[in-house]
Order: structure tokens, then sequence, then C-alpha cells
């Protein structure tokens, strides 16, 4: 192959193409030039140039079947079908993707999002009397009732139980550590990289162990003890103990326990050894979406590309090779004046040989939109959403017994993140109450209220009624302000079925401004004795 150098003259500084410059005398023998190992003729005229052919072929080949993938830069289907043939050992590895998808997929952060956000997360607490027949001290009771119920506020479960419902999707599980002071609440997520089921307690909760080795990455030990060991640590004094016997002891401690009673931890299915993410099986569906998005991106751009390439006339009837007609020196000179004119999305090459028109428009634009919505279709059906959840077209039943399935699911999670918060109010706060999440949603919230509302008139689940969308910290302090300031005797309630008896039931006697002359005339002359309206 023939050596491929700069052009040393003044006009070669501003071109940044390459150039085959050899040079041949009349007293040497013609040489036989090879490019790309291919003979392409001797001569002993000097070649001034030979087409940079690596470039011409990258400008060509910019099509969309050589089009690389981005979406495949870090995580490829192939890597992925291994990371699930093996889940235990790739565990870490298969979270990673999710994460990655999670960040870069709207699909994907939107199906999150759409379970994570479809309860209410709206809650309430009763009572747990042992003895039935005894009625629990009053005062004892409401310290204690008054004390759970601010304590639930400030932990604010209704902004952070989806978060953590989040994060268990995503991830395949969730733990977190929690600072509580009684007047504030925090809670530390834990990286799952860090830390490990070792058992499980009543209720089906999860005892963690977490791995000290985390404080020996990056800055974190900074935050163990401060920067410059100044002793303002972030984290609490039992990883500061963990870490400290996992140094001096060896390996055999470098898994400590966390202290059941500070530990939030729920994960997604049945598996606590191997708690994958939620959405593991449409992976390489979403792998797939990103794949059409980029390949329809790349045939956008590529309609509006524009390759310009020049034709460098040869002098008829020679039989020397490459005899051109045009000095190569001027060719190129022109060729500098073409590229620094031309625009971004036009490219521009000069050959010897006939060439036919350039055109890269897609002419199968439709059938590459068909390709991706059918895509998406094909990640519903994975998951057994109703596309119409989306914006897709669907009958309203099918939706509606989608949407019960979906509540279903989540309602399952939230089973399990309720049996975490449970244990934590009974080795916390008080083992004197049980603590629920109405099964509501978003979707069934007005059903679920007036199906409340029914029992409440009739003097049951009241307090349900009324946490459905308040705390019990609210809705107490609300009817205590209320009962207070005595507004029940200044607004008291309209005439209605609900407060009239049978014997004062009808409508109500109206004044002689509110009566049409006709009422009047009625009411005068006894018309509407003997009817309900005239009792």
């Amino acid at each position: 192959m023939v050596t491929i150098k700069e052009m040393s003259n003044t006009a070669n500084k501003t071109n940044s193409k390459k150039y085959i410059d050899t040079d041949y005398s009349d007293k040497k023998e013609p040489a036989e030039v090879m490019v790309d190992g291919t003979k392409i003729g001797t001569s002993t005229k000097k070649y001034a140039q030979i087409l940079d052919f690596a470039t011409l072929q990258n400008i060509l080949t910019q099509n969309v079947g050589k089009t690389q993938s981005k979406t495949y830069v870090q995580y490829t289907k192939e890597k992925l079908i291994t990371y699930i043939q093996s889940p235990l050992a790739n565990l870490d590895n298969i979270r990673d993707v999710s994460q990655y998808l999670y960040r870069i997929s709207s699909n994907y952060r939107t199906l999150i999002n759409y379970y994570a956000n479809m309860p209410l997360y709206s809650y309430n607490v009763i009572f747990k009397n042992e003895d039935w027949t005894k009625t629990p001290k009053s005062k004892d009771f409401m310290n204690d009732y008054q004390t759970l119920c601010k304590r639930l506020q400030i932990m604010g479960l209704k902004n952070l139980s989806p978060k953590i419902i989040a994060t268990c999707l995503r991830d395949g599980i969730y733990c977190g550590f929690t600072y509580d002071d009684e007047n504030s609440f925090f809670i530390n997520d834990l990286d799952p990289k860090y830390y490990k089921i070792s058992g499980i307690t009543e209720g089906g909760t999860y005892i963690v162990k977490f791995n000290a080795a985390y404080f020996d990455s990056g800055d974190n030990k900074e935050f163990l003890y401060g920067i410059n060991n100044d002793g303002e640590g972030t984290w609490d004094k039992i990883f500061v103990q963990g870490y400290e016997d996992y140094k001096s002891k060896g390996r055999d401690f470098q898994w400590f326990e966390l202290p059941p009673e500070r530990t939030i931890c729920t994960i997604c299915g049945e598996d606590p050894v191997v708690p994958l993410p939620f959405f593991v099986t449409v992976f390489q569906n979403l792998l797939d979406l990103l794949d059409y998005n980029d390949l329809i991106k790349a045939k956008t751009e590529l309609e509006n590309y524009v390759l310009l390439l020049s034709k460098i006339p040869l002098i008829s009837g020679s039989d020397e090779v490459n005899d051109f007609a045009v000095d190569l020196d001027l060719v190129r000179l022109s060729q500098q004046m073409i590229d620094e004119v031309a625009p971004d999305l036009c490219a521009t090459a000069f050959s010897p040989c006939e060439v036919e028109p350039i055109f890269f428009n897609n002419k199968n634009q439709v059938d590459d939109t068909n390709a991706f919505s059918q895509a998406i279709k094909n990640l519903f059906e994975s998951l057994g959403l109703s596309s119409a959840l989306f914006g897709d077209s669907d009958n309203s039943i099918g939706l509606r017994h989608s949407i019960r399935v979906d509540e279903s699911l989540m309602f399952y999670q939230l089973s399990k993140l309720e049996a975490n918060i449970k244990r934590y109010i009974k080795l916390n706060i008080s083992e004197n109450f049980d603590f629920y999440y109405h099964r509501a949603t978003v979707f069934s919230q007005d059903e679920y209220i007036s199906s409340l509302k029914d029992y409440a008139t009739l003097g049951l689940k009241k307090l349900d009624y009324a946490t459905v969308t308040s705390t019990p910290f609210e809705v107490m302090n609300s009817t205590f302000m209320e009962n207070a300031i005595g507004i029940n005797e200044m607004w008291k309630p309209l005439s209605s079925s609900y407060t009239q008896t049978d014997n004062d039931s009808g409508g109500q006697t109206k004044k002689d401004d509110e009566l049409s002359p006709e009422g009047i005339s009625s009411r005068d002359g006894n018309k509407n004795e003997g009817t309900q309206a005239g009792k």
C-alpha cells in the first residue's frame, strides 16, 4: 500500500484531506501503485493524488443499514440475556440495566411512575383492644393515639411511600435506614450493591446486613467520619462501629446486621435471595424501542443529507492509467473552496468515475413508524397493560379491567410496605395500634369514598371515610378545633333526608316571597291538605 501524507505546499496547510504523494522522475523505472492491496497501474507521471477512498466510503455508507445503535454501547441484548441466565451472579448488572433504562427511556420511567403513583397512600390506624369487656382508659388511650398520629404525620408517608415503591419496582428491592428523633424524620436510601437480606421476621419483613467495605469506596469514608476526620460524619454510629469492627477484626466482620427497628426493607416478588426488578421481562422490548427511535432519527437526518460528487475528466484516448485532463493540484484547490462553503449536512468528494445521482431520502418512513408503534404495542402486551392508558385507542371495558389488574398488583406491593410500617410502629412508637393503607387508587377513589360514605351514614367506618383524603392527625386536629370554636352550632346542616325523621320529612315551608301566585292560592285554599307537602 502506498504511503499517505499531507502535501507540503502552502495551499495544503488549510486542507484537512490526506493525499498520496509518490514522486517519479524520468530517470526512474515505472513503479507499481497499490491501493488497499489492489494494483491500479503504473505511470512515469507524477501522481499528485489518489482519492481518499476511506473518507468517501464513510460518507457513502451512512445509511440505515449500517447505522450503529447508540442503545447498545453499554448494554446489549446479548449481555442482558447472559445476565438473566445467571441472575444471582449478575444481580448488580441487571439493576444497572434497570437504572440505565430509567434514566434514558421515557417509556420505562412512565411505566414505573404509573404504578408507583397509582395508590393514594392514605392510611388509618385502629386500636388493638385485647379485651372487649374492658374500656381503655381514656387519658392513656388518647395520649398514645395522639403520639402515634403525630409521629406518622412527621414521617410524611404520603410522600415517602411512592418513592419507596418506585425504587423497589426499579431495583427489585428497597432498603432504608431511619433517623427519627420524634420531632423530625429522615430515611437514608441504601445502595443495593452493599446490603443483602439475611433473615425473615414476623409479618414477612426482613433482617438486613450491610457491607462495611462500602466506606472504602471513593470518598464515602468522609461521610462516615467527616472531612479530615473532624468527627462530623452523617452516618449513624451503628455504621461507624460496623466499619471499625471490619477494619480491626477482618473479613469475618465485613457484613454487619442492621437493627430491625431502624430498617425498612421491601422487595418485589417472593424471592429475597434474588429480588429482580419488577419489569425485567420487558427489558429487551425497551432496548428495541430505543433502537427503533434512534433508527427513525437517523433516517430523518439522512433525508436532508446531500453528497456533492465532482467528476475529474480523463484525457480521451489515452493509454495511460489515471491520465487526468485537469491538473490534480487545481482539482484539490477547487475542492478546498467547495468544502469551505458546503453546509454541515453536505459532504463533498471527487472521483474520475462515472456516477449516478445519489439520493438519501427515506421511502419507508411509514413502515418505520408502524414498526415503532408495533414495538410499543408489544411492550404493552408483554406487561398486560392497556395501551389506552398512554394515549392509544381502546374500548372502555378493556381499559377498566386492565386497571383492575394493575391495582391488584400494586395492592400486593402496598401490603409489603404496610408490613414494614406496622413493624416500625410496634418497635418504636406503640404496640397498641395497628396500621393500614386504604386500598384505593387514583382510579377507584370516587367509588371507594362512596362506599365508605354509605358505611358512615350507618355509623360505621367514619374515621376511614375521613382519612381517605386526610391523615388521622389532620382529621383529629380539625375535629377538636371545630368543637372548640363551636362550629357545629354555628353551621347547622341543611335539612335533608339524612337529618329529618319520618314525621318531619318532606319539603320545607316556603316564604310568601318564594311562592308563585298559584302556590299561594293552593296554600290558602288548603289544596295540599292530606298530602305529604301539607303535613
